[in-house]
């Protein structure tokens, strides 16, 4: 029973000692600060709740998606073609636009308050003969990743500055995501 005290007092005079402040050095807090925080961020990762499989799908890509960003790519590369070739000094003209994803379709949805309880959100779903579809407030375009310019008139860089700005209007596109390269000479003719 005495040496059970006497661990019990030792144990507490461990701890008085160790958290005296002329114990404590600046390299000491670091690491006690540094190891506190590491066990913080593995216990708070140990009981948070796994993903369920709802959360970890990707979003399906349609092939109608698909279709519609190959039609819109190629629908503004006629009308980039078409805009840098009536550019003095282009000459001949080949554009290729890349994607960054297909559209983004912006579903409708109804809010109702619960009170207490939060609120529920739920989409707008219309009756069709097919059956139901969700109701579109909007569709964004798909994102422009980068465009490529080539052309006979390429070296000429007060052309090249010209097919630069033009593309940048009509695309919304920074310049820095504008490429414009010289044709070659067997394309060109």
């Amino acid at each position: 029973m005495r040496s059970k005290r006497r661990d019990q007092a030792m144990g507490r005079d461990f701890f008085k000692e160790l958290f005296k402040a002329k114990n404590w050095n600046r390299s000491s807090l670091l690491v006690f600060a540094g190891a506190l925080g590491l066990f913080l961020l593995l216990a708070g990762n140990a009981f948070s709740p796994g993903k369920s499989s709802r959360e970890t799908v990707e979003p399906q890509i349609t092939a109608s998606e698909t279709l519609y960003a190959q039609e819109y790519a190629s629908n503004l590369e006629q009308t980039l073609t078409g805009v840098i070739e009536s550019i003095q000094g282009a000459g001949q003209v080949k554009v290729a636009v890349t994607l960054e994803a297909g559209p983004q379709t912006v579903y409708a949805l109804d809010e109702t308050d619960r009170g207490e309880n939060g609120s529920e959100v739920q989409h707008i779903l219309l009756e069709e003969a097919s059956g139901q579809s969700a109701l579109v407030e909007m569709v964004w375009e798909p994102e422009i990743r980068g465009i490529a310019v080539v052309c006979q008139g390429a070296a000429d860089v007060q052309v090249q500055a010209q097919i630069t700005e033009a593309v940048s209007v009509l695309t919304g596109v920074s310049s820095n995501r504008i490429s414009i390269a010289k044709m070659n000479e067997s394309e060109g003719t």
